[in-house]
């Protein structure tokens, strides 16, 4: 569970009972993410059951708990589960359970699974502060960024584009609108000097089929926090592997839904992909609309969004489903090898697929 991203964005689940609650970073030996509670600090997360990454109970959450300024000093941490049935448990500490390197445990009892909710309570019951690593600082862009070689097109990088041409890769951007009418939409200025320079690089076209991009003429197809916006992820990657060259490159960057704001949402499974394929659906349902409201955004109307034009995940992925989703259009002949890129409470990994040499 990415605790730094809850915080962060001061998640609906996010109650702070006591103390001063905060996100923070380390540095050089212990570089993470995580977040800092000050001397008799608590919180609770509300309905935690609801959160898709305790859905196995971890055992293992990979946090690590230390004392502020003191590495070698053992906190005070509590993390303890408290039902709606008015039952509780120590998760950490378990008592005879230690963990080397500061590492936390949860002790989840059998009768959890049978109760009808519940929330996380975490507390620093010590008399300093104390630092809750829950992610490693890990960014899954730069182990794909040596397989982006060649001519190549980046899907959707708005104003913010990844790759960029040097001596070794030739690169353009693709986008469904002007960038002047997409950054007007998004309140951006064309004026920055920092890309000034990338506009004569932005062509207009549909990222799903790249109807604009001859096929067999790209080494690589690059996006980053695009592919779950796409409906029909087969046809997606199918469409994608006609416009690489043999042994060319589809590489991604993914929110997992467990560790962002889509931690409540029910991953996408096969069927969900291969139903859409046998239909050829293109266009976002109503439900599609109806689930992003119901777990992510349940402030939201799908009326206000389709009205808006708000582009929501059509599909939600983990580090694990994503495999899933790979062995399907390696067994249609597309790719034939893949690799994933992930790190345990990141909110996004990275996955990249090499085109068959048909």
């Amino acid at each position: 569970m990415n605790l730094f991203d809850i915080v962060n964005r001061k998640d609906r689940a996010l109650k702070v009972e006591a103390g001063q609650v905060e996100t923070t970073r380390g540095s050089g030996s212990r570089a993470f993410l995580g977040i800092a509670l000050g001397a008799g600090a608590r919180f609770r997360l509300l309905d935690a059951h609801e959160f898709t990454a305790l859905h196995r109970y971890p055992r293992v959450p990979n946090w690590a708990v230390y004392a502020a300024g003191d590495p070698a000093q053992k906190p005070d941490l509590i993390v303890k589960l408290e039902a709606s049935d008015g039952r509780s448990h120590l998760l950490y500490p378990s008592p005879g359970t230690t963990w080397p390197d500061n590492a936390i445990s949860l002790d989840w009892p059998a009768w959890i699974g049978f109760a009808p909710g519940f929330d996380l309570v975490i507390e620093n019951r010590g008399g300093t502060a104390c630092e809750l690593a829950t992610t490693r600082l890990f960014n899954p862009r730069l182990n794909l960024r040596p397989l982006l070689q060649g001519d190549g097109i980046e899907v959707g990088p708005g104003t913010n584009p990844f790759v960029k041409t040097d001596a070794n890769t030739s690169v353009r951007y693709v986008e469904a609108a002007p960038i002047e009418t997409w950054v007007s939409n998004y309140g951006k200025s064309l004026d920055a000097e920092n890309l000034k320079d990338l506009w004569a690089s932005y062509i207009i076209g549909d990222a799903v089929t790249l109807d604009i991009i001859s096929d067999g003429s790209l080494d690589f197809i690059f996006s980053s926090h695009v592919f779950e916006h796409l409906n029909n992820p087969i046809q997606v990657l199918e469409n994608w592997s006609g416009k690489l060259k043999a042994g060319g490159f589809v590489a991604a960057v993914i929110p997992d839904l467990r560790y962002c704001f889509d931690l409540r949402q029910p991953p996408s499974d096969p069927s969900d992909w291969i139903e859409e394929y046998a239909s050829q659906a293109d266009e976002l349902s109503l439900a599609k609309y109806e689930k992003w409201c119901r777990y992510t955004a349940p402030y939201a109307t799908p009326d206000s969004l389709i009205e808006r034009n708000y582009s929501i995940h059509a599909h939600y992925y983990t580090s694990d489903t994503i495999i899933e989703l790979a062995k399907v259009v390696q067994k249609r002949g597309w790719y034939d090898r893949m690799f994933l890129n992930a790190s345990p409470n990141n909110k996004d990994f990275g996955i990249a697929l090499r085109r068959s040499a048909q």
